[in-house]
């Protein structure tokens, strides 16, 4: 294949997708080893992370790691062509992405309803399923909704005081949709977190008595 003829595939593959491809799908387009190496060493383009390309067009991301890391997770399908609730980016990166708290986006954490075998360092799989109800588009990514992410760092354990400034934000923002859905969840997970029983969590989190 010309120089030429593979620069424009790449360009289009990564047109759709924010600046950026997958070795995989460049080689299902017919761009093989050789002529990616090819562009890389032109400085056509970037590699970014294991098998995740950067056009050199496409200008750098705030959420790129998070982008690359979803990628990575079906590296031969097209975002367009993927189900949202096959893999969205959730927890602690989910909060991140939204602007909610203080939480750092990495390991980049992805919630997957089967199990999926990482071998790139700084991303971490949670195996569960989703529902629609529980997953929106946040920076072009499938992202678990504020809500699903408040409960879900209770669950995993993250500290209280960083998930309660995520729940204020996201109150804060009016990205809860059912404050009283949330708080009966958030409450319920009390005891989970060494809050007695007839105890608030919701409360506590807030400051209310």
């Amino acid at each position: 294949m010309k120089a030429l003829d593979a620069l424009n595939i790449t360009d289009d593959l990564a047109a759709s997708q924010r600046g950026l491809l997958t070795s995989a799908q460049a080689h299902a387009a017919g761009v093989g080893r050789m002529e990616l190496s090819r562009l890389a060493a032109s400085g056509h383009l970037e590699r970014i992370a294991r098998g995740v390309y950067r056009a050199s067009g496409a200008p750098s991301m705030r959420e790129e790691a998070v982008w690359a890391a979803w990628l990575s997770m079906d590296p031969g399908v097209m975002s367009y062509d993927r189900d949202p609730l096959a893999c969205a980016v959730s927890h602690n990166t989910a909060a991140w992405l939204m602007g909610l708290g203080e939480l750092e986006p990495e390991p980049v954490t992805l919630t997957c309803p089967v199990r999926r075998q990482v071998a790139a360092r700084g991303i971490r799989t949670v195996r569960a399923e989703l529902q629609p109800a529980e997953v929106a588009t946040v920076g072009g990514l499938p992202c678990t909704t504020a809500a699903c992410a408040v409960a879900d760092l209770i669950s995993s354990g993250e500290d209280i005081s960083l998930v309660a400034a995520v729940l204020r934000d996201a109150l804060g923002a009016g990205l809860v949709q059912d404050e009283a859905v949330l708080r009966d969840r958030i409450d319920a997970l009390g005891p989970k977190r060494g809050i007695r029983r007839g105890e608030s969590l919701w409360n506590m989190m807030l400051g209310r008595g």
